[in-house]
């Protein structure tokens, strides 16, 4: 169940597809201060896995759920680490109650194992102060530009080709105001390394464009909504 990543490059693959993750971004930096014996990534991914096992199998039962419990406990190096696991995984299934029916029941029968761990009403105060729509996009995309820095001191370790698309994958999902600082990020980069990625860079550059338009537009039907001196279907 514990995901162990081994490699640098399977670190960074799992980081980009996390930038996706609002628990992720949300959790990571009150989670890091933490210090568990996995890594960021191992953690959020391994938390995942179980969510999605415990949603999967419909585990709602307290009784039954201890097994899976006792099972994961036997991987995790300390109590710390086990009981981050399980609160973050308890968080995603919040999270999913809209769009899973039985998030809530499973959540519900994990609860009391992360009330076990003394931490755990203080680590969802510090989530609940950043969760907002605003702040969620900006800190995707100061991590997905600072992704693309990084490639500037790993040119020569890495496949930079892969790990560009990938973030533009990511920043796609972005709103043109979000996908703004990835693209200076890697227009930078790009005149770096000779125009290697002038593709990724005039794809990232398309989508911001068609998303900016459709902002305008909407913008323009606001304010003939608001605008009192218009009159629509009237004569």
């Amino acid at each position: 169940m514990i995901a162990l990543l081994e490699t640098p490059a399977l670190k960074r693959d799992a980081r980009i597809k996390l930038y996706k993750d609002e628990v992720f971004l949300i959790a990571q930096e009150a989670v890091k201060s933490l210090s568990p014996s996995l890594s960021m990534e191992e953690l959020f991914v391994s938390a995942d896995q179980f969510t999605n096992f415990l949603l999967e199998n419909n585990l709602t039962n307290r009784d039954v759920m201890q097994y899976e419990i006792d099972d994961l406990r036997e991987e995790v190096a300390d109590g710390q680490t086990l009981y981050l696991l399980l609160s973050l995984s308890f968080v995603k299934l919040c999270a999913l109650r809209k769009v899973k029916p039985n998030a809530e029941h499973v959540a519900r029968a994990l609860v009391g194992f992360c009330q076990e761990y003394d931490g755990f009403t203080d680590l969802l105060k510090k989530l609940s102060e950043k969760e907002h729509a605003r702040w969620l996009e900006n800190k995707r995309a100061n991590l997905l530009a600072y992704e693309l820095k990084c490639i500037e001191n790993e040119e020569q370790t890495i496949d930079g080709d892969t790990v560009v698309t990938a973030i533009v994958d990511s920043a796609c999902g972005l709103t043109s105001d979000g996908m703004q600082p990835v693209e200076v990020a890697l227009s930078e980069v790009n005149d770096k390394f000779g125009h290697r990625y002038q593709a990724e860079l005039d794809r990232l550059r398309e989508e911001r464009r068609k998303k900016s338009q459709s902002k305008i537009n909407i913008d323009r039907v606001n304010d003939i909504h608001d605008n009192p001196n218009v009159n629509i279907g009237n004569k």
